[in-house]
């Protein structure tokens, strides 16, 4: 049995967002731009004072482009895309890449170092070896197979220096999906530059308000969750939360094991933990709350809770207690209602 879904946090309610104009009622309009990409589906709202079809023309194909050039820089998916190519490499030689793929790399050594290791981009091979790539799974792995392919897991392993990239080992392979889409949100945001605006990306969310409060709610973290209780409901202002879980990525083989999609690249095999989900808080930017959502979810409990204690990053944890019911632990200052 395999599940892909993976939307973990969805927009619970939408408020009208109110701010001086010139209109009658001196109320802005809300105005919804939703489409596909990624795999998943967006979602931008924001509020305009003039509602007009072709200001709202002229947005969606600016998102659209956006996204275009996040996933021709990022996306396995697409054979011609940045990644892709240096995936291909067999070579140790620099290659030049976009800006915005260099960000991106340069920003996941970042959660690399904060997580001890256990956040990397090059854990696509051990993704892969695993059955949660695009080859159907069969059976897991041998002892002999993992550790040959943690030969070339590392992030140590590529190096970057401004907008030029190399492996130090021709095998290596990376993947961004991580926080490609918090980076996607972003670009969004700034791109349109609205003071009221909301923007999603399969459940990565940011808003960017001076006016009112989008809610947002965090699923109950169970597999038999189809159709999508809320576990908990974040409003937030001006800030972005991702989600990392267990429960919407995983296999359970012929002896009736239970294997999910994180992969911790020290050991090779899947992080085990009671953690069914953790909700990430940033001020900063979404692909922040994106990155560290994967990044603490792959480190013990008592390490996560000191790490949002030395910070100033927030976050929700939602535990799986013996009796198969939900703990929360919430960080200080979490959203809250």
């Amino acid at each position: 049995m395999m599940t892909s879904a993976r939307k973990l946090v969805f927009i619970l309610s939408f408020v009208i967002l109110s701010c001086n104009s010139s209109s009658k009622n001196n109320i802005d309009e809300i105005v919804s731009i939703v489409g596909r990409t990624m795999g998943t589906t967006y979602s931008v709202k924001y509020a305009t004072a003039v509602k007009s079809n072709d200001n709202i023309i002229e947005n969606k194909n600016k998102i659209e482009e956006i996204l275009r050039n996040v996933n021709m820089q990022m996306s396995t998916y697409i054979a011609e895309s940045e990644i892709s190519k240096f995936n291909r490499m067999r070579n140790t030689e620099w290659v030049s890449i976009s800006e915005d793929f260099a960000f991106v790399v340069q920003s996941s050594f970042e959660y690399y170092d904060m997580s001890g290791g256990l956040y990397d981009i090059t854990v696509m091979p051990l993704v892969n070896l695993w059955g949660f790539g695009p080859d159907k799974f069969i059976d897991t792995p041998s002892t002999t197979n993992i550790d040959s392919v943690l030969a070339f897991v590392g992030q140590d392993l590529i190096e970057i220096q401004g907008s030029r990239i190399r492996k130090k080992d021709p095998r290596v392979q990376i993947d961004l999906s991580s926080i490609a889409k918090g980076f996607a949100v972003d670009k969004i945001i700034e791109s349109l530059n609205y003071n009221n605006i909301f923007v999603e990306i399969g459940g990565e969310v940011r808003s960017k308000s001076d006016k009112k409060i989008w809610k947002v709610g965090i699923n109950t973290p169970s597999i038999d969750n189809i159709s999508n209780e809320i576990e908990y409901i974040a409003p937030i202002q001006n800030g972005s939360i991702a989600t990392s879980g267990n429960y919407r990525n995983f296999y359970i083989d012929k002896d009736n094991r239970f294997y999910h999609h994180e992969i911790n690249p020290l050991t090779g095999y899947p992080i085990m933990s009671k953690l069914a989900s953790i909700s990430i808080f940033s001020e900063k930017s979404c692909m922040e709350a994106d990155g560290l959502a994967t990044a603490l979810y792959m480190m013990e409990k008592n390490n996560i809770t000191n790490f949002l204690q030395d910070t100033d990053i927030e976050g929700l944890m939602i535990f799986v207690e013996p009796d198969m019911s939900f703990k929360q632990v919430v960080s200080q200052d979490f959203p809250a209602n």
